[in-house]
C-alpha cells in the first residue's frame, strides 16, 4: 500500500530544514508512515534528496522525494503535480496532506484519478490572512478542500467545530510532542548565573516579539536574565537593534535543528509565547514536555494547552506590563515554577504524545486507503 504526502503550498524538506523542523517530519512522522505502509512518495515543492536529511534504512528503502522537474512558482507547482507525477499519483491508495493550504494537488488528483486524501486543519487560514483577493482565494481553498476531503484531522476543538459544519468525517487528533526527547533536565542555571527565558520559532509581526523586549526591559535590573530568541525572520534586525537600545541582554543563536532543540529548553528557565494569535503551538508543547515553565499570550491556541496557574501562565498580549509580571513570577518563585513544569509535563504525556497521536493517524490513514480507495488499490 502506497501513501503519498503533500506538504503545505511551497514546502518541502529543505524548507522545513531551514526553519529546524524538518527532524520533526522525517523522524516523527515519516519514520512511521514507513513501517506502516509498503512504499512513501513524498511530492515537494523543491528538487530535493531525502538522503540530504537522513540515514535512517527503513526511509531510504521504502520512501521517495519527487520534486519539480524544472524551477517554477509554488502556485504552478500546485496546479501541475497531478499531471507531472500522475504515474506516482495514481499509485497511492491514499495522500496525506499536512496542512489544508497544500490541498490544491490532492484536489486534482482526487478528482483525475479518484485517490482520496486527509488533511490536517490546524490553522484558520481563510480568517486570518489580510482583506483582499488572496484572503478570499484561501478561503475558497480551505472550504473546498475540507469538503473534499476522505477525512479531517483538526487539532483544536475550535477547529473540529468548524470543520465538521463543512465535513461529516473529522477526527481531533492534536499536535504531539516526542516526549522521549523532550524531557525535564537537571539544573538549568548558565555558569554565568544568569536565568535564561527561551523563545522558539519565527521572528514576525504576529509573535509580538517586540512586547517580549519591552516586558524585558521592565525587569531589567531587577532580576538576572537574559533573553534567548531562537530562530530567524524579518524582524530580527528590528529585534537586533530594539535589544541594543534598551540594553536588554539578548542571545540570537539563529535556527536550531529540532534534534539539538532539547539542549535549548534544558538550559532555560522559563519559556514564553507572546504571540497575537495561534494555532496549536508545537513549540509550547516541546517546552512543557521538557519541564520549562511556560509563559503564554491569551489566545485559543495557547489556552487550549495552558490552564492558567496550573500548566503555565496567560497575559494579555498587548500589556507588556502583564508579561514582565508573569515572567518575574515563575523567575522568583521555585515553588509555583517547579508545580506548573510538573502539571504541564503529566499532562502533555497523557495527552499529547507524539506516538501515540501518530499511530492513531495511520489507524485513520489505512481505515480510508481500505474504504476510500478506487477499486483495485
Amino acid at each position: 500500500m502506497t501513501l503519498g504526502l503533500l506538504p503545505a503550498l511551497g514546502g518541502g524538506l529543505r524548507e522545513l530544514a531551514s526553519s529546524g523542523q524538518v527532524a520533526r517530519l522525517v523522524d516523527g512522522y515519516m519514520r512511521p508512515y514507513a513501517a506502516a505502509f509498503d512504499r512513501l512518495l513524498y511530492f515537494s515543492y523543491h528538487a530535493e534528496a531525502l538522503t540530504e536529511f537522513t540515514d535512517d534504512p527503513l526511509l531510504l528503502e521504502r520512501a521517495r522525494v519527487l520534486g519539480p522537474h524544472r524551477p517554477m512558482s509554488r502556485a504552478r507547482r500546485a496546479v501541475t503535480l497531478a499531471w507531472t507525477h500522475a504515474p506516482e499519483l495514481r499509485q497511492c491508495a491514499v495522500l496525506r496532506v499536512f496542512q489544508v493550504t497544500g490541498v490544491i494537488p490532492a484536489l486534482i488528483a482526487n478528482a483525475r484519478f479518484g485517490v482520496p486524501y486527509v488533511t490536517t486543519y490546524g490553522f484558520w487560514y481563510g480568517r486570518l490572512s489580510r482583506p483582499g483577493p488572496k484572503r478570499l482565494v484561501k478561503a475558497a481553498v480551505e472550504r473546498v478542500g475540507l469538503r473534499r476531503a476522505a477525512a479531517v484531522i483538526a487539532t483544536t476543538p475550535e477547529l473540529q467545530a468548524r470543520a465538521a459544519a463543512l465535513n461529516a468525517r473529522v477526527e481531533l487528533i492534536p499536535n504531539g510532542v516526542d516526549t522521549a526527547r523532550f524531557a525535564p533536565a537537571g539544573e538549568r542555571r548558565g555558569p554565568d548565573g544568569l536565568r535564561r527565558v527561551l523563545y522558539v520559532g519565527r521572528f514576525s509581526p504576529e509573535k509580538n516579539l517586540p512586547a517580549l523586549l519591552r516586558a524585558a526591559a521592565l525587569l531589567r535590573g531587577r532580576l538576572p536574565f537574559a533573553l534567548v530568541l531562537v530562530g530567524a525572520g524579518p524582524l530580527e534586525a528590528a529585534l537586533r537593534d530594539e535589544a541594543r537600545r534598551t540594553g536588554v541582554p539578548v542571545e540570537f543563536p539563529g535556527v536550531v535543528d529540532q534534534r539539538d532543540l532539547p539542549a535549548a529548553y534544558a538550559a532555560a528557565d522559563a519559556f514564553v509565547l507572546a504571540s497575537f494569535t495561534e494555532g496549536h503551538p508545537k513549540v509550547l508543547l516541546e517546552a512543557m514536555a521538557a519541564g520549562v515553565p511556560c509563559v503564554a499570550s491569551d489566545c485559543a491556541g495557547n489556552r487550549s494547552l495552558v490552564a492558567d496557574g496550573a500548566t503555565g501562565l496567560l497575559f494579555d498580549a498587548r500589556r507588556p506590563a502583564a508579561l514582565a509580571a508573569c515572567l518575574e513570577r515563575v523567575l522568583t518563585d521555585e515553588t509555583l515554577a517547579a508545580s506548573l513544569a510538573k502539571a504541564a509535563r503529566e499532562l502533555v504525556v497523557a495527552r499529547y504524545d507524539l506516538a501515540a497521536l501518530v499511530a492513531r493517524e495511520i489507524a485513520l490513514l489505512r481505515t480510508v486507503a481500505r474504504d476510500g480507495a478506487p477499486a483495485g488499490r
